[in-house]
C-alpha cells in the first residue's frame, strides 16, 4: 500500500509538471488546476487521461472538454528491480490531446472544436474538426487551424467541405 501511495504522489506531481508548460497565453508560473469526474494513470502507456466534464484552468486561460489525454515520454528505461512508478520523476510531456466539445477562452479571445492538439517539442497547438477561434468580434475558421505558441503565428487550412471564413470586424464605431 505504501508503495501504491508513494507511486501515486510520484505521478501527481509529474502530471502537474507535465500539463504546467503548455497552456498558451498563460503565466508559466501559475499553477494548473484541472478538474474531471475520473482520472486514469497508465504505466504501461505513459499516459494520463482525465474523463467527463474536464476543465483545466491556469490564470486567465480555461480549457473544457470531456477527455483530457496526457502523453509522456520516458528520458531512460526504469532500472532493474524497481517498479516503473518512479521512472514517473524522468518523465517530459509529448503531447496533451483534448477531445470531444472542446472549448477555451483567453481574455477576450475564445475557441472550440472538437479536437486540440499541443505538441510539446514544437509548441504548437492544432484544432481539428470545426475549429473556430474569436477575438471579440473577429473570427477564423477552417478544416484545421495549426496555432506556433513561439511565434504567434497561425496557419488556417481549407479543405473540400470547409474553406477558411474570416470576419474582421473595424474598431471604428463612426460608420454605426
Amino acid at each position: 500500500m505504501k508503495t501504491f501511495l508513494l507511486s501515486l504522489l510520484i505521478f501527481a506531481s509529474c502530471a502537474t509538471a507535465a500539463l504546467a508548460a503548455p497552456l498558451p497565453g498563460a503565466d508559466s508560473h501559475l499553477p494548473v488546476d484541472v478538474t474531471a469526474d475520473n482520472m486514469v494513470y497508465n504505466a504501461d502507456k505513459n499516459t494520463v487521461v482525465f474523463q467527463g466534464r474536464v476543465e483545466a484552468v491556469r490564470g486567465e486561460f480555461k480549457m473544457w472538454s470531456e477527455t483530457l489525454t496526457l502523453y509522456l515520454t520516458s528520458k531512460g528505461e526504469p532500472k532493474e528491480g524497481k517498479s516503473p512508478a518512479p521512472a514517473m520523476e524522468g518523465s517530459d510531456l509529448d503531447r496533451i490531446v483534448a477531445e470531444k466539445n472542446v472549448r477555451f477562452q483567453n481574455g477576450t479571445q475564445t475557441g472550440s472544436a472538437q479536437k486540440a492538439t499541443y505538441y510539446s517539442a514544437k509548441n504548437l497547438l492544432v484544432l481539428e474538426g470545426n475549429p473556430i477561434l474569436h477575438d471579440g468580434d473577429n473570427s477564423i475558421r477552417g478544416n484545421v487551424i495549426r496555432y506556433f505558441v513561439n511565434e504567434n503565428r497561425s496557419v488556417v487550412e481549407g479543405g473540400p467541405k470547409q474553406r477558411v471564413h474570416a470576419v474582421f470586424s473595424s474598431n471604428d464605431k463612426k460608420g454605426k
